[in-house]
Order: C-alpha cells, then structure tokens, then sequence
C-alpha cells in the first residue's frame, strides 16, 4: 500500500509541564484514505503517549474532535490527510476557548449558554390524546438546525465570539431558532425575547464563516436573519398598532 510522509507541527501546552505554549513538530507515515484522526491518534500510539486530544465516536457524531487545522476549525475526523500532504500542517486547539492541554480546550462557556436557551420542547397544552402533528414544509425549516453536533467549531470562526465570550454564538442562536420555527414549541415570544439584544442576533456580524465551517451544514447566520426579521416585523406591527389606537387621536 503507497504512504506518505506527513508533517504536523502541533501547537502544545502542559501547565504541569510548561506555563507556555510551544511547538512541537511530528513526522507521520500515513496511507491514503486516512484522516487527521488516525493521525494524530498513530503519534500517540508510537511517538509521544502524552499528546492530548478529545475524540469519541471517529464518525462525525459526537463533535469532540473539533480543532484548528491551518487556521480552519476542522473535525479531525472528517479531515482527509491527502488534502494535507506536501506542506507543513500548523495543528492547533479551537480558538476563543481556554486551553486546558494541547489540543483540548474547555467548552464550559459554550454549554452555558447552551443551558441558558433551555434547548428541549415546550410543548404547547393539547386537550388532544394524538400527538402534536407538523407540515412537511414546517418540518423543513427546522431540519438543518437539528443536525448540530455542539462541536463548537463555529465559536471558533466567529469573530463575535471572538470579540466579546457573552455573545451566545452561532450554535446556540441556531438552536434557538430551531424551537422558535417549531410550531409544536410554545415559546416564540420568549425566545425572541431572549435573543433580541447584543448577546443575541443583535451582536452577529453576519460574515457567515459559521455557516462556512459547519462539518454537518448548519447555517447558524440564516437562522440569525430569520429571527432579526421576526423582531423588526414585531417592532413594526407594534408601531403601527399604536398610531391606528384611538387613544393617539386627538378628540375632534
């Protein structure tokens, strides 16, 4: 079977060890139809034990995989090492999170705000023994945002999150969205509520890198817009409700 050489220079970081950061660079024999996964996980198994790095189902379910792979937040699991051959390879942890060691950052801050959405079904009161039924177009809207994996790359590509942590970020706003267009949810108007500041779609910069990075197609900025638009409508209709109240009229 061909192999390859592949080089990585991976980004290290052990506070028992090192108070700073460093570079170490590996030499890696890899065969076609690898992934950065096997790879990294072939350095662990033969050159240095010690290298650290989440990963769990190697299937792009779980989401722990997630780094940086030449300044893009990848999942080494779906990263196909021939993309990577022929040039130095900078591995790094996921930006914008604390780094605990090497490769694996803490996500603390990411399920905080994830908690914050309270992201499971309010179901609405049915006197009804069936079930709450949809549409198939309903049903449309909200399937890419069920399809996130809490990977957290898409912190890693938003310079929101960048520039300020309590931004909720694109996979919690997605998330949001994906109950709020769920007409079985019986929150709208609080979720919109709960969104509509600086925190929320107010603070996305709309450059849709989210959108771009996503390993499972969620496009967190789409959902951002949708729900910006529901809030100026709502803004809009409360407006105009107000000029057309007899209340504003003076008395002829």
């Amino acid at each position: 079977m061909n192999s390859s050489t592949l080089i990585l220079k991976i980004k290290r970081y052990n506070p028992e060890k090192n108070p700073s950061s460093w570079e170490e660079t590996f030499e890696v024999e890899v065969r076609k139809g690898m992934n950065l996964l096997e790879t990294l996980l072939r350095i662990q198994d033969e050159q240095d034990p010690t290298l650290s790095f989440r990963y769990s189902c190697r299937g792009a379910v779980c989401g722990s995989c997630g780094m940086n792979v030449n300044g893009e937040p990848v999942l080494a699991c779906r990263t196909p090492v021939e993309r990577l051959l022929g040039k130095v390879v900078l591995i790094e942890p996921i930006p914008f999170f604390p780094v605990i060691r090497d490769l694996i950052v803490d996500m603390s801050l990411f399920f905080e705000h994830y908690r914050q959405i309270k992201p499971y079904l309010h179901g609405k009161p049915t006197d009804s023994d069936r079930e709450s039924l949809m549409t198939e177009t309903e049903r449309k809207e909200i399937d890419p945002y069920i399809q996130c994996i809490l990977c957290g790359i898409c912190f890693g590509a938003c310079p929101a999150f960048g520039r300020d942590a309590q931004f909720l970020g694109p996979a919690i706003l997605a998330k949001a969205y994906r109950f709020f267009a769920d007409p079985r949810d019986m929150r709208s108007e609080e979720i919109l509520k709960e969104v509509n500041n600086q925190r929320g779609v107010w603070g996305c910069n709309t450059v849709f890198q989210c959108v771009k990075v996503c390993p499972k197609e969620v496009p967190p900025t789409h959902a951002i817009v949708k729900m910006r638009k529901k809030i100026l409508n709502h803004r809009l209709a409360s407006f105009f409700s107000r000029c057309s109240s007899p209340h504003n009229h003076p008395s002829k």
